[in-house]
């Protein structure tokens, strides 16, 4: 089962953003109605996130593909006659399972949004990567607060995650979304994972439109980045007091003496 913050004693999660026209009207609407837009994996910036890839060397025993062709025998379109098929071309049973790779794949795209966080608010390259070069601004959000209570924890590894096609398929799917290659491992990344509700799923936020509902209490600082315009900045403010005067709101600027970030408080909350 995967690792969430909540059971790692973490007490915040934070995510970077740009702040922009659109971005203004989204955090906007977010602070009026309390929804969270969560991302497809369609859109990630790494071309091997959410990609599933099953273990082809399975197929290299007389065990591992049989175990195979009985998984495809199970499918509702399978003939008897494809069984001997598969045995006698082998290059097709690897075709075949090759191809399950790239459509689960499509199959998590249509199925699943993801939020995307980190524990810490003063982790550089996210603020340069996700936060527009420091112009944007980093959410915090309550760990013991709906969705991100559910928030689980990134397995970082050189290889892709490998499965077979014949273990669950969710399994698969939850291997593909939980796990990225280690050069991203200085994000300490955590995901809330929902799924569009066509596929809804018991103890699995649903994403409607893209957004799910978080508590009342879920978001309690707005920090916005160093190199942020003061215009920007007093337009976020001047939203937190109209919309959701409860939350905090703090300007983060370059300290001089380190390489490092310092805060000031902008609008304590109320």
């Amino acid at each position: 089962m995967p690792t969430t913050a909540a059971q790692l004693r973490i007490r915040y999660l934070y995510h970077c953003q740009r702040y922009g026209a659109e971005a203004a009207t989204r955090l906007e609407a977010m602070l009026r109605t309390s929804r969270l837009y969560m991302s497809s994996p369609a859109q990630f910036n790494d071309p091997w996130d959410c990609r599933p890839w099953f273990d082809l060397d399975a197929l290299d025993t007389q065990a591992g593909r049989e175990e195979h062709i009985a998984w495809f025998m199970r499918l509702p379109q399978a003939r008897v006659a494809d069984a001997e098929e598969l045995r006698n071309i082998p290059s097709l049973l690897r075709f075949m399972v090759d191809d399950c790779s790239r459509s689960m794949g499509q199959r998590i795209n249509d199925e699943y949004r993801v939020y995307c966080l980190t524990p810490c608010d003063q982790n550089m390259l996210m603020w340069s990567h996700y936060s527009g070069d420091h112009k944007g601004i980093c959410l915090q959000f309550n760990v013991h607060s709906e969705p991100f209570v559910g928030a689980c924890q990134i397995a970082y590894q050189e290889r892709l995650p490998l499965s077979t096609l014949p273990e669950e398929q969710d399994d698969a799917m939850t291997k593909a979304l939980l796990t990225k290659s280690d050069v991203w491992s200085y994000e300490r990344e955590f995901r809330v994972v929902a799924k569009n509700p066509l596929f809804a799923s018991p103890g699995v936020p649903t994403a409607t439109d893209g957004f799910v509902t978080m508590s009342e209490n879920a978001l309690e600082r707005i920090i916005i980045g160093c190199a942020c315009s003061d215009d920007d900045a007093e337009a976020i403010v001047e939203t937190v007091r109209r919309h959701r005067p409860r939350v905090s709101v703090r300007r983060a600027r370059r300290r001089t003496d380190v390489y490092g970030l310092a805060f000031t408080d902008l609008h304590t909350g109320h």
